[in-house]
């Protein structure tokens, strides 16, 4: 529990950091679409003249920017991205910090296992971002509200949002995996940016090459938001497979962090 609570503690102002700037740029995006709705035609006449494989890329062939949700959905994306950069960094360095101060042999003096340590650090990341999710959910209900009149679906709303947490879900047990697999992670930051964004990647051209194969490779496809708007649910398959993810990269990163040889002072 201790340790439990000194994560909270050491990570509570990156949270407020992280979620305020997220909310920010929602703000600041957000307050461009009386101007774009109103000017709808003009809007969907410029994407008709972008190249099919871009549009589909940038998920436009299905949003419609002139609708209150279709403008959301498609800011969401961009949300999504910092989102997961915050939780794949946090996921990392929970692990990899008492290694980077090498003081993970005094940690692992104490009178407890390190299966605790792993359950108190994950439980600390995943109070982290269920307390995000919940106050950016919040946030954007209040935020799209004030900058449209236009009715929308409550529930394919909430849908959107919670979809953040199940892929930053994804991507801090990834970060876990990989804080005790590589050796020694000096900074954390760059190598999250790096990851987030080549799967991002991925799931840009799984959208303009329409390969199913690349979207079981990248969670951005397994809550497509263009289909969440559409259909009002999440995909059954994706939403399995990404469970089976989260929990195959969390079993081995509790394998390996037991068996792991921890650098002394």
């Amino acid at each position: 529990m201790n340790i439990y609570i000194q994560e909270l503690k050491m990570s509570v102002k990156s949270l407020i950091y992280w979620t305020f700037g997220m909310l920010l740029a929602l703000m600041f995006f957000m307050l461009l679409f009386p101007a774009i709705s109103q000017d709808a035609a003009l809007m969907n006449q410029l994407i008709s003249k972008f190249p099919p494989e871009l549009t589909r890329a940038l998920g436009l062939t299905t949003l419609d920017l002139s609708m209150a949700l279709g403008f959301y959905g498609y800011l969401f994306l961009f949300i999504l991205l910092i989102g997961s950069v915050y939780a794949m960094k946090s996921g990392m360095s929970v692990l990899s910090e008492e290694i980077r101060a090498k003081t993970a042999d005094f940690l692992l003096s104490k009178p407890i296992s390190r299966n605790t340590i792993v359950t108190a650090k994950i439980m600390s990341v995943l109070s982290l971002l269920v307390l995000q999710t919940v106050f950016y959910i919040i946030g954007a209900f209040i935020v799209v509200n004030l900058t449209t009149n236009q009715l929308f679906d409550r529930t394919t709303f909430l849908l959107i949002n919670l979809s953040l947490l199940l892929v930053q879900l994804f991507f801090a047990a990834l970060g876990l995996l990989l804080s005790v697999i590589v050796r020694k992670i000096k900074t954390v930051l760059p190598i999250a940016l790096g990851i987030v964004f080549g799967f991002y990647v991925l799931q840009m051209l799984n959208q303009s090459l329409t390969d199913s194969n690349l979207a079981y490779i990248t969670p951005f496809a397994y809550f497509d938001i263009s289909k969440i708007v559409a259909t009002g649910a999440y995909e059954s398959n994706y939403l399995i497979i990404n469970t089976f993810m989260i929990l195959g990269f969390t079993i081995l990163t509790y394998i390996i962090y037991n068996k792991k040889d921890m650098p002394s002072i």
